[in-house]
């Protein structure tokens, strides 16, 4: 069952208000029961969630029903504008946190009322977002739910919580810490059951083995990948050649060359770790490079964006100029699949970015909704009101991530 972060972000930003209706003209209602088959009670907080979105995301209507203890099926009835395609979401929160989830229910668009009939709803865990990790022929994956990590393993789901580690991060199984995760960035190891897995190393998706290149003034592009070296140049045709050799120097430079003997041609693209800027679009890139073809060298840079910082926890350091309250914490750690979470200084919180030639901006954040002193609260709005401003990100010249909003920069977060 595959549901979009999305879908989950927005459904649980839906906990902060009981009602925010469509427009009183041009709606119809789309009413139904939402209900679940197993025989757990809800508790007297549970809160009947619902979400209409429309093409692109964008809200057509959302609401937060307390049950006031009353059990399922619950019903609901929500107005939507007329016309308009909507998915549905429907949920139940309790404590603050998703607990049942009914798949996205699409609702063709018309002008008619729509009975819906009983949604059925499965147990959900909220994470922010998740890894797989390979142990030698175990495939592990894990997510944070909240400050806490749930761990598949494919014969069961398992609730983790942190615990002190000399180094990494370490989360046990309460009451029984022979179940464990301990994380140190691209490696892990666990146990079950006192039981160590062969180390785990973070696995990537396919296409991650391919390596692009790219540079401007003349436009070229090179991208090497299952032996081949793909050429694109302003101007010229298409060349797709083999590689024939790939060293590493002793300077950390990595030199592939490619021929095709048939046409006398040999092209040489040197990749040389630091941070690269392109010189159009200003992205940040973790190399620079070189493409040699006869006498012919151009430069550009190369590597994925994401690497420079996708996989490690960044600490705020600055908000809009004000700063962080000293006692505070808060962060943001990227996936490479376009999931960010972290603590906003009071609630775990989690959301989408995107990464384009464009910039980088963030999706609605969804959080948890724990309550703390009022300055905390107002950092953590302000934390994010900016996120939801930024376009584009860089580091300056100590490394540091430094997320900009149009106009200038709202964010300093520093790597741990």
């Amino acid at each position: 069952m595959t549901r979009s972060p999305v879908f989950r972000t927005a459904v649980a930003l839906a906990i902060a208000a009981l009602v925010a209706p469509a427009s009183a003209q041009d709606t119809r209602e789309l009413g139904g029961t939402a209900s679940y088959l197993a025989r757990i009670a809800l508790g007297p907080d549970a809160v009947l969630m619902v979400e209409a979105r429309g093409v692109g995301g964008s809200d057509l209507g959302h609401l937060a029903q307390p049950t006031g203890g009353e059990q399922v099926p619950l019903s609901f009835a929500l107005s939507v504008p007329e016309g308009l395609d909507v998915t549905l979401m429907v949920g139940i929160a309790e404590r603050g946190e998703i607990a049942w989830l009914g798949d996205p229910l699409p609702v063709p668009a018309g002008n008619e009322d729509v009975a819906l009939g009983e949604i059925l709803l499965s147990p959900y865990t909220a994470i922010g977002f998740t890894s797989v990790f390979r142990c030698g022929d175990w495939v592990v994956e894990t997510g944070f739910a909240g400050e806490d990590v749930i761990m598949d393993t494919g014969q069961g789901r398992v609730r983790l919580v942190p615990v002190a580690a000399a180094s990494g991060a370490k989360f046990e199984a309460p009451g029984d810490p022979g179940t464990s995760f301990w994380n140190h960035g691209d490696n892990a190891l666990v146990t079950l059951a006192g039981v160590q897995l062969p180390e785990c190393r973070l696995t990537l998706p396919a296409d991650r083995d391919a390596y692009t290149a790219r540079g401007n003034e003349p436009f070229w592009s090179a991208s090497v990948e299952d032996g081949r070296m793909r050429l694109v140049r302003l101007g010229f045709d298409d060349l797709d050649m083999a590689v024939s050799a790939s060293n590493l120097t002793p300077e950390g430079d990595i030199v592939v060359e490619a021929t095709d003997p048939a046409q006398a041609l040999r092209a040489v693209l040197v990749r040389r770790q630091g941070l690269c800027h392109d010189d159009m679009s200003g992205m940040a890139y973790p190399e620079a490079t070189e493409l040699a073809m006869g006498d012919n060298v151009m430069r550009g840079c190369g590597g994925d964006p994401r690497d420079l910082f996708a996989g490690r926890e960044w600490v705020v350091e600055d908000i809009e100029g004000m700063g962080v309250i000293d006692a505070s914490r808060v962060t943001l750690l990227f996936d490479r699949e376009g999931r960010v979470a972290g603590s906003g200084g009071c609630n775990r919180w989690f959301s989408s970015y995107e990464l384009t030639g464009e910039g980088l901006s963030f999706g609605q954040a969804g959080s948890t909704m724990m309550a703390c002193p009022d300055a905390l609260m107002t950092q953590e709005r302000r934390f994010f009101d900016a996120l939801g401003r930024v376009i584009r990100h860089d580091f300056d010249e100590t490394g540091a991530l430094v997320l900009h909003a149009p106009e200038g920069a709202v964010i300093r977060a520093r790597a741990e």
